[in-house]
């Protein structure tokens, strides 16, 4: 016994109200709670689906919201996973060595006011970069959200201040440890953010192919 598009899309409206807001997560739940019900009517059960639907759930709602937690430390540990692997990349270093290179010449050629300047907002470009991506994502999705897609906003905020935290203990970026100090670590979260937004665009690639059925 299979059961109708509208009860799988009254399965999926009613998860969405009861707080389990990202889609993938409620296209797993979906899958989970339509096979249970169906095997349920399969094995004799001649009540309606909304009935059946209403016992199940008060059987296994409180099961199905702290599953939606575990979901989402999933996410987190995905994006690590990704991040970490990330890192092993050849280009990583090399990202690095451009990004030294390239705030270096940045102090040779311009005053101090103006390489303090572009140093400090190095993880708003990122950042704004992320948003600017995830808003067009969004509006292709018509506005679905993605649980590991959403959550990536957060190693960007962590990344957000590390500039700041190096230009705050040096005095002058004339002197050659200051210099090197600021400049490494700037460039340290320049990379780090470049590599945000690579994984960014491979899950978003991912989500893209793997919940095309959501669009």
């Amino acid at each position: 016994m299979k059961l109708s598009k509208a009860d799988i899309q009254f399965i999926d409206t009613y998860l969405e109200n009861s707080d389990v807001v990202y889609a993938d997560i409620r296209m797993e739940m979906v899958d989970h709670v339509a096979s249970d019900i169906e095997n349920r009517m399969e094995a004799g059960d001649t009540r309606s689906f909304y009935e059946v639907f209403k016992t199940y759930m008060v059987e296994n709602k409180a099961q199905l919201l702290k599953d939606n937690k575990q979901f989402l430390k999933s996410a987190d540990k995905k994006i690590w996973k990704t991040f970490l692997k990330e890192l092993k990349n050849p280009i990583t270093p090399l990202l690095y060595v451009i990004s030294c290179v390239g705030f270096y010449m940045l102090h040779q050629n311009f005053s101090l006011e103006t390489s303090r300047l572009c140093l400090s907002i190095v993880p708003l470009v990122g950042f704004t970069g992320f948003i600017f991506t995830y808003v067009v994502y969004q509006s292709v999705k018509d506005n679905k959200r993605f649980s590991v897609v959403e959550r990536l906003a957060f190693p960007f905020l962590a990344l957000y201040q590390l500039p700041n935290i190096f230009l705050n203990n040096t005095k002058e970026l004339s002197e050659t440890s200051d210099l090197f100090w600021t400049i490494g670590g700037a460039s340290l979260a320049l990379t780090l953010v470049l590599i945000l937004v690579i994984i960014s665009i491979k899950l978003f690639k991912n989500y893209e192919r793997q919940y095309k059925t959501l669009a």
